[in-house]
């Protein structure tokens, strides 16, 4: 209630990771200067479109299905006339008071010394590219990033940055720009290997039999075939898959 009347808005932020093990703390936390005023989601699916010589058209088939992207634009600006935005250690939980302060900041006058040089955006937008974009020496990689703002989130990191600038001092140094972000989704290593032991045909997988389970079956689950039971209980070295014992492990091997 007294967030609401004094018109305090949760600010999105981007939680900054040096590996893409999410489950633990960020190395810092990212809090934007103003919420964006939309953002674009694109998801893109890539078709195999060969086709037969000879032929006038094609099925499609599924190549792959590439990882979800976002566009954001972020507001940078030095003027004054906005709170500034903050990057805190970890995951930089803000107080109310840090949150109210925002508020009061923004309720001040603005009082302007013309014999005062207006700070510059540049130091704060080389501070958020070397977050996003800056190279880490042990991991051999850019930033892994999570992005959190109301109800949407998602893994990712940094695909494409561009900057346009539009308010300058005398001196032709910028005090506000935009900064336009596609970020490309990311899956954890662990969550994708999980993904993919339970669905991929593809790789070797290792069963331990349960109560009412029939091999037939199980072969048909994972290979999405009924005919490759068979297979499985040679490479398993069973006389009879009617007869397997209850918490035998069963190897499914890939399909080549």
């Amino acid at each position: 209630m007294i967030q609401a009347a004094l018109g305090i808005i949760d600010k999105m932020r981007i939680e900054v990771f040096e590996t893409n093990d999410y489950t633990k703390d960020p190395k810092k936390t990212i809090f934007v200067q103003l919420n964006p005023e939309k953002y674009t989601i694109k998801n893109n699916v890539v078709f195999d479109e060969s086709q037969p010589m000879g032929s006038t058209g094609s099925d499609l088939k599924l190549n792959k299905k590439e990882p979800e992207e976002v566009t954001f634009e972020f507001l940078f600006d030095s003027s004054g006339v906005i709170p500034p935005g903050k990057i805190k250690d970890g995951k930089g939980a803000t107080s109310f008071l840090d949150k109210a302060g925002g508020v009061f900041d923004a309720l001040k006058p603005v009082v302007v010394n013309p014999f005062d040089e207006v700070k510059s955006v540049e130091e704060d937008l080389e501070d958020f590219k070397n977050l996003l974009l800056g190279y880490n020496g042990k991991t051999h990689h850019t930033a892994y990033l999570q992005l959190l703002w109301g109800g949407y989130s998602l893994q990712c990191r940094l695909k494409n940055l561009e900057v346009e600038y539009y308010l300058f001092r005398k001196d032709g140094k910028p005090i506000r720009a935009k900064a336009k972000c596609t970020f490309k989704g990311t899956v954890a290593y662990k969550m994708m290997l999980a993904e993919q032991k339970k669905s991929s045909p593809d790789l070797t997988h290792e069963r331990e039999m349960e109560m009412n389970d029939r091999l037939t079956l199980v072969a048909e689950n994972i290979y999405e075939n009924p005919n490759y039971y068979i297979d499985v209980a040679q490479s398993n070295a069973i006389l009879s898959f009617r007869n397997i014992r209850l918490g035998e492990k069963i190897i499914f091997p890939p399909i080549k």
